[in-house]
């Protein structure tokens, strides 16, 4: 449950000043899967990303980089965050119990007990996060233990597609923007934060390893497999699936089919969850009747 938090507010991890991994030597192919929707005057490439990948991993070249080159515009969940600190304001807003509540008035003794061990094994104050919302040290925690086994938002897919845009001279679009998504995080059942909690709590080695297994299929083109594995971690979770999945796939397959209708070449690039699994865009775009069809490489 926790990673389903850090998945989505992947942005966060800058503004937490957190520090990259130490870079890898020899490179290692990966052939990440990618889609294409075409009429007439338009194009749009599908590219599921990952948030957090190693840095020895070699993936922005063949078709997708071809893919990317041709496109205009690069359309991604988020714009990119160069100023930090200008989260702050809205972390304070959304992150902080507005009833002043702690963590531990929200969990059992018990629970409360593992969750501060593992806090401090990952390297974070417990102490200091106690008055904070259960999604935002969710967050916070996932995004600290990714970086520690070697993941990074820094050389996420999004990072270096935002750069290669930059570079390219692209505009840059978003689907939300970042109050949207936390607004988005906070609005998830408290129960279902609290699950992520004690998930941190209890399985938080389980959690990298399913993390490693993401990447892994990532890697490899195995966008099915990616969906079986997503829609196995949201079962437990069902409205936190909606607000953050269903909801959001809906709003965006109507955002693309809607982009169809002006000329020009635009490369989507969201998280992977949202490409594969039930209610997955492609398959709502194929319910419009937009053809999505997979880009062989």
């Amino acid at each position: 449950m926790f990673r389903r938090f850090a998945a989505s507010a992947a942005a966060l991890a800058a503004a937490l000043g957190l520090a990259s991994a130490p870079a890898l030597a020899a490179p290692r192919d990966a052939d990440p899967a990618l889609w294409v929707v075409r009429d007439a005057d338009t194009t749009i490439y599908l590219f599921g990303t990952v948030h957090f990948l190693p840095k020895d991993l070699s993936w922005f070249d063949e078709a997708v980089a071809d893919a990317f080159n041709a496109s205009d515009e690069l359309r991604m969940e988020l714009l990119p965050v160069d100023d930090p600190a200008s989260l702050g304001p809205l972390i304070m807003k959304l992150a902080v119990d507005p009833n002043g509540r702690t963590m531990a008035q929200r969990l059992s003794p018990e629970d409360h007990a593992a969750y501060v061990r593992a806090l401090q094994d990952i390297g974070l104050p417990a102490a200091q996060l106690e008055p904070l919302e259960p999604w935002f040290i969710a967050v916070q925690a996932a995004s600290v233990m990714y970086m520690k086994a070697g993941l990074d938002p820094k050389t996420g897919a999004e990072e270096i597609l935002t750069q290669a845009a930059r570079k390219g001279g692209k505009a840059i679009t978003a689907f939300e923007t970042p109050e949207q998504q936390f607004t988005m995080l906070d609005s998830t059942p408290e129960a279902e934060q609290l699950a992520g909690i004690r998930d941190l709590a209890h399985n938080r080695e389980e959690g990298l390893a399913i993390m490693a297994k993401l990447v892994d299929h990532w890697t490899r083109g195995e966008a099915d497999e990616t969906g079986r594995l997503m829609n196995a971690e949201m079962k437990d979770t069902p409205e936190t699936a909606r607000i953050l999945l269903t909801d959001r796939n809906v709003r965006w397959a109507a955002d693309i089919r809607s982009r169809l209708d002006r000329p020009g070449v635009v490369f989507v690039a969201v998280g992977a969850g949202h490409l594969a699994g039930a209610d997955n865009v492609r398959d709502l775009l194929e319910k419009q009747g937009v053809k999505v069809e997979r880009v062989a490489y």
